[in-house]
Order: structure tokens, then sequence, then C-alpha cells
């Protein structure tokens, strides 16, 4: 009786202890499944778009912003057709060799050269320009009438 005794002591402890070892692996499962949904939740939020903002400044600021970026985007693209294009002050193209950043200097030297050959002219049409206002001027005294009344008479306007 004390072996059958023994046996059924026995196999209570290892039902308990099954029953343990069962209820430790549920809840080790279900901490990992917690951990498991709470990390996929971090990671959808990181790759989800954020929500739009309430605030109505904080909402103007983002669309500048994406606008001013969208402006950039589209002024680098630009810029760079126009350097493909540029050639040297000869009229040959550019060597094939050179480095993008070596075409961009050229461009931008070349584009100066012309911006300031165009205000050497300005300059140049001002200061005729001044000479003949002044000479009008001079008639107009020489005749004691007004500037307009000689502009009229040489059929001149006041953007001439």
């Amino acid at each position: 009786m004390a072996s059958q005794e023994q046996a059924t002591t026995e196999q209570q402890i290892s039902q308990s202890t099954a029953a343990a070892s069962t209820n430790e692996d549920q809840s080790i499962s279900s901490q990992t499944h917690c951990v498991t949904q709470s990390t996929q939740e971090s990671i959808s939020s990181v790759t989800e778009k954020p929500a739009e903002p309430t605030n109505p400044r904080l909402a103007a600021i983002t669309a500048k912003k994406a606008t001013l970026e969208a402006t950039l985007a589209s002024l680098q693209s630009r810029r760079s057709a126009l350097v493909a294009e540029a050639k040297l002050p000869s009229g040959l193209d550019m060597p094939a060799d050179w480095t993008e950043e070596q075409r961009t200097k050229q461009a931008l030297a070349s584009a100066n050269e012309v911006i300031k050959e165009h205000i050497a002219h300005l300059h140049r049409y001002n200061e005729i320009k001044d000479i003949g206002q002044g000479l009008v001027g001079l008639i107009a005294d020489k005749r004691g009438v007004r500037v307009s009344e000689v502009m009229t008479d040489y059929d001149m306007s006041e953007k001439d």
C-alpha cells in the first residue's frame, strides 16, 4: 500500500508540476504576445505619416515648408538643366571630362560675365540719355519754353 500511495503522490506531483509549467508557459506566451504587439504598434507609429497638426499655425508652417521644398527641388533641377546647356565663352561645349562642380563654376562665371556686360551697356545708355536730356533742357531754356514742348517739337516721348 505504501508503494501505491507513493505512486499516486508522484503522479499528483507530476501533474501539479506539469500544470505549473503550463501556466508559466501561458504566462510567458502572453507576455511575449504583449511585447510583440507593443513593438508592432511602435513600428507602425513610426512608419505611418504623422497626424495632421491641430494647431492652425503649425499646419500653415508645414504647408509653407512643403511648398518651399517643392520650389527648391524645381529650381535645382532647372539649374542642372541650364548648366548642362551652358557653353564655354568661346561658344564650344564644355569638356566631357569635367566634373559637375567644374561645369557649374564655368557656367556661373559665364553668366556673371554676361551680366557685367549688360550692366556696362546700361551705364552707357544712361549716360547718353542724361546728355540728351541736358541738351533738350538747354534748348528749352534758350527758347524760353517748357521741356515737354521741345520734346514734342522733336517727336520725342517721355519714354525716349
